[in-house]
């Protein structure tokens, strides 16, 4: 059997078909599983084996490959203590169980990400990953095939590979390589050949057609204070001349201020109340000074107009933040060498030919998208395919002299996961190390 097309299974980590339970492992063995905090994954393991030891108590040769590998996971961004085995308890079962945990919990660390770590932002969401770890470790070790498919369980990207490599040459700083190469295991084992991938940390937006890159532009990211999120999303379609539908967030935080000195503003903006008044669209007959931020009431739509925050064009990308990829009419925003200003959307500067790829998947389009923005009219033209957009977070990859380029950590992301990656080590009861941090 082969173990790679099991890594990125649909089965859950600690779910999926299992061999039948026997009545009962071992007494030893079964005292041992107990130790255990691992979500019954280890658990799993031995009924996929019928309750059989899997490492002759460490003695194996396979026992002392998997030990050599957890000793080396620093090589891939990992800490090592998580991973730490401490064999001759006495005990050959839980000898045994301790290397069997150690391996499945870098198994998965190494292959899908680890769940603590991308959950410490709750902006984060990328499909998720899984695998059967269980079976995959048992097909390999009756096959003999163990080394194999614990160096295939890494992700495949070049640039992923260069962030090892540049650990192996010790470039500084670590943790900050590591921190990257830990968000490549978020990702799917392969990106599409036809995808828009934006870097918030570099502000910086490419698009890939049939796995070649045709555009390359400066966007405007999320402020620190509303981050631009890591997801995967994909496009629906392209709005010409899209209306404004203010978030309950800005109306509240930096209209309804504005409201209070000015009761025309509204009005100036060429903006409406979508459920006001009857007879009173612009809100001119409203107390705004009685409203409290807390209870704000209405829901305000700006038309579409020089101004108008979405410009002209804005690619449409259903998804529980609300972000997607638009026009702006602050060109000059650009050229700012820190573009972390916007609610959290994506202002792109080649946006034109950005949409129109998207619609054709070449640049015939401009000149429909053009005509159709000179009419004024809004109008929403649905993309013919699938077009998915990552919205990632870089702070190290190859730049273009072959060294690693460091981008400003602008949101705190590698600042929160670094300690992270720290904590949480492997302990199971036993006598003496056998793998030490290194």
């Amino acid at each position: 059997m082969s173990w790679r097309p099991l890594i990125f299974s649909v089965l859950l980590l600690t779910g999926g078909p299992v061999a039948a339970q026997p009545a009962g492992f071992a007494p030893a063995l079964e005292t041992a599983l107990v130790s255990t905090a691992d979500g019954g994954l280890t658990r799993q393991f031995y009924l996929q084996r019928n309750g059989a030891m899997a490492w002759g108590g460490g003695s194996t040769a396979d026992a002392r490959l998997a030990i050599r590998v957890l000793s080396d996971a620093a090589s891939e961004g990992l800490d090592p203590a998580r991973y730490g085995v401490f064999l001759h308890s006495g005990n050959v079962a839980a000898d045994d169980v301790a290397i069997s945990t150690a391996v499945l919990r870098y198994m998965r660390d190494l292959s899908v990400g680890r769940p603590d770590l991308v959950s410490l932002d709750d902006d984060v969401a990328l499909p998720p990953r899984s695998a059967d770890l269980p079976a995959l470790l048992n097909d390999a070790l009756c096959q003999g095939h163990l080394a194999a498919m614990l160096n295939s369980l890494a992700p495949q990207y070049s640039d992923y590979a260069f962030l090892k490599g540049a650990l192996a040459r010790q470039v500084q700083p670590a943790d900050v390589i590591a921190a990257n190469m830990e968000r490549w295991r978020w990702l799917p084992p392969t990106l599409e050949p036809d995808r828009i991938v934006i870097n918030a940390a570099d502000a910086q937006l490419q698009l890939w057609l049939g796995g070649k890159m045709v555009l390359a532009s400066r966007v405007i990211v999320g402020r620190p204070g509303n981050r631009t999120p890591i997801l995967r999303a994909e496009g629906a379609g392209v709005t010409i001349n899209p209306p404004w539908t203010v978030p309950h967030s800005i109306a509240v935080k930096e209209i309804l201020p504005k409201l209070k000195r000015n009761h025309a503003y509204l009005a100036n903006q060429d903006m409406i109340l979508l459920d006001g008044p009857a007879g009173d669209p612009h809100g001119l007959g409203v107390n705004w000074r009685a409203i409290r931020a807390g209870t704000f009431p209405y829901h305000i739509r700006q038309f579409p107009g020089p101004r108008n925050p979405l410009g002209q064009v804005k690619i449409e990308l259903p998804n529980r933040f609300d972000v997607y990829l638009h026009d702006t009419p602050g060109k000059s925003a650009f050229d700012r060498p820190s573009r972390a200003a916007s609610h959290g959307c994506v202002r792109v500067e080649q946006i034109l030919p950005l949409a129109s790829y998207a619609l054709a998947a070449d640049l015939t389009a401009i000149e429909r998208i053009t005509q159709t923005i000179d009419q004024g009219e809004t109008r929403y033209l649905p993309l013919q395919r699938k077009l998915p957009v990552y919205f990632l977070y870089w702070t190290a990859f190859a730049g273009a002299d072959g060294e690693v380029k460091f981008i400003p950590d602008i949101y705190g992301r590698d600042k929160r996961m670094i300690p992270a990656m720290r904590t949480n080590s492997l302990r199971i009861a036993a006598n003496t190390v056998a793998c030490n941090k290194g």
